[in-house]
Order: structure tokens, then C-alpha cells, then sequence
């Protein structure tokens, strides 16, 4: 019998999600924002919420959607979006593995949704969110019985913490460890990261390349509002790029056994970024393109 896994599901982070911090590290809990305009007659609604971190706008949150806007963009969308608000966000773990029953889905692995930009560039407000975020990933895999699987999220910024979350991580339940095409100011080829493929090949878990940006730099100059089709030079056109300088790096030779995924990036790329790589490493003295590419 054939097993259906969905491999880019996501969650929505939630202030729940920030109970899972220690208690000393709850100076550092996210809050969660609302930027409001008049609607009808003298209403206020949200349009748009924010995380903020350390005193600063960060990360990504998505709006929340009452049934009615949901029931629009699945009408806009040509299918069906419509998710019950507490599966979504974690609140009922049940009613989620009903709907993947109802999709016919055994297991998802579940991807992150604010760390798809840069959260802080403070080290200890990094271990302590990204901590936070994989024990709750932790207890939702523990209570959907194994169905619910995960992409764990590291503090870059600290190698001993990444490695020590990466391992609890794999213990509870992670299949894969997220990794932004650019992280601060270093594309994830960069020597300094080493150490994290280092560990993730011992801990045979895949590196997941996620649709994201880490450097908020480029992000600022990216997000025009003259763009409506900015996500794509946000966050898809740095994975790609990453790909490319993956295939172009001694990492394949240096860590033959881990492997990787470009996720949410669709694949009309791959073609090119092969015959792109194939073409510039014969520039490279001693270079090929490894045969299985």
C-alpha cells in the first residue's frame, strides 16, 4: 500500500506557541501586533498582525482569515483553501488529522511560518525562540501519534545550541532541519556552517531548504510596494540561487550523505540551474558535477 506523505505542510505560529519557552527565557516572548483600519460603520478590524521581537517588527505572519475570506480566495484560487482556524494553528491536533484523512494524507511534515525572514539578530533571543518552537513541535508530533512529522528550526547564530537543538529534535520526532537560502549576511555554503551539515549527516536528517530570506537588508529592498509580485525576488529567486551554489561548492564531496530539499520553489528551475552548473564547473579546474545531480 502506497503511503501519501506531504512534504511542505506548514503551521501557524500562534502566542501559545510561546509557552513553550523556559521560564527564564520569557523576556523574550513574541508579541503578537495588530495593525487596524476602519471598516463600515466605525468598525475595527484587523488587517494585518505582527510579530514583534525584541522590540522590533520580525519574522512573517500570515493575516487570519475568517471563513468568509476564506471561501474568496478559494473561490480566486480555483480550489479549495478552507481549513478550520484551530487545525491550522495546532489547537486541536484531532480535528487536523481529520482533514489530512478527508485529503487521504498519512503524514505531513510540517514547515515553520515566521522564520521565513530573520527573527532577531540577538543570539540568546534566537535559542530561545527557536527552543520554544521545536518543543512545540515536539508535543504536537507526540499527540498526532507519529502523522504529524517536522522541519526543525536552529539558532544559527550559536553552532553548540544548533547542534544540541537539532539533536533533541531528531529524538522527538524532526525529519529534516531548515536552513533559509541566505542566513544574516552568508549563503548556506559558507565554511561556517559546516559544523550543522556536519551534525546533520551524523544525525541522517536532510537539510530542507525553504522558500525565506534571512538577511533583512536584502529583504527591505526587495518588498516594494510597487512590486505586487515581490515574493518572488523575496524568496523564491534566493533558493534557487542557493541550489546553484550548492551543486558549484565542495559540499557534495565533503558530506556525500546528506541530502537535500528545495522546498516550495515549484521545478521549472531545475533544468536550468543544471545546465548553469554543468556549464560553469568545467571553468573550474577539478570540478564536476557529481553523476547522480
Amino acid at each position: 500500500m502506497t503511503r501519501v506523505i506531504d512534504a511542505d505542510a506548514h503551521v501557524i505560529e500562534t502566542e501559545r506557541t510561546w509557552d513553550y519557552l523556559e521560564p527564564s527565557e520569557q523576556k523574550y516572548r513574541p508579541i503578537l501586533a495588530a495593525a487596524r483600519n476602519g471598516r463600515g460603520s466605525g468598525a475595527r478590524s484587523p488587517e494585518r498582525e505582527y510579530w514583534v521581537i525584541d522590540g522590533k517588527i520580525r519574522g512573517l505572519r500570515f493575516p487570519t482569515l475568517s471563513e468568509q475570506e476564506l471561501a474568496e480566495r478559494s473561490r480566486l484560487a480555483g480550489r479549495n483553501v478552507e481549513t478550520p482556524l484551530e487545525a491550522r494553528e495546532m489547537d486541536n491536533i484531532s480535528l487536523r488529522l481529520e482533514h489530512m484523512d478527508a485529503l487521504e494524507i498519512d503524514v505531513q511534515v510540517l514547515h515553520n511560518t515566521l522564520f521565513i525572514e530573520q527573527v532577531t539578530d540577538r543570539t540568546p533571543v534566537e535559542v530561545a525562540i527557536c527552543g520554544a518552537w521545536n518543543r512545540w513541535m515536539a508535543d504536537v508530533w507526540k499527540q498526532a501519534a507519529g502523522r504529524l512529522r517536522w522541519s526543525c528550526v536552529l539558532p544559527l547564530s550559536s553552532l553548540q545550541d544548533a547542534c544540541d537543538q537539532m539533536r533533541f529534535a531528531r529524538e522527538n520526532g524532526a525529519v529534516a532541519v531548515c536552513m533559509r537560502p541566505i542566513e544574516g549576511n552568508r549563503l548556506i555554503v559558507d565554511p561556517h556552517f559546516y559544523p550543522i551539515l556536519e551534525e546533520a549527516e551524523r544525525q541522517h536528517m536532510p537539510i530542507a531548504v525553504h522558500i525565506a530570506n534571512g538577511n533583512t537588508s536584502m529583504c527591505e529592498t526587495l518588498r516594494s510596494p510597487e512590486d505586487p509580485g515581490s515574493g518572488f525576488a523575496l524568496f523564491r529567486a534566493p533558493t534557487v540561487i542557493a541550489c546553484h551554489s550548492l551543486l558549484l561548492s565542495p559540499i557534495p564531496q565533503l558530506f556525500p550523505r546528506l541530502r537535500w530539499g528545495f522546498i516550495e520553489t515549484a521545478a521549472q528551475w531545475v533544468p536550468w540551474v543544471l545546465r548553469e552548473a554543468a556549464s560553469r564547473a568545467r571553468a573550474i579546474p577539478g570540478r564536476e558535477l557529481p553523476d547522480e545531480v
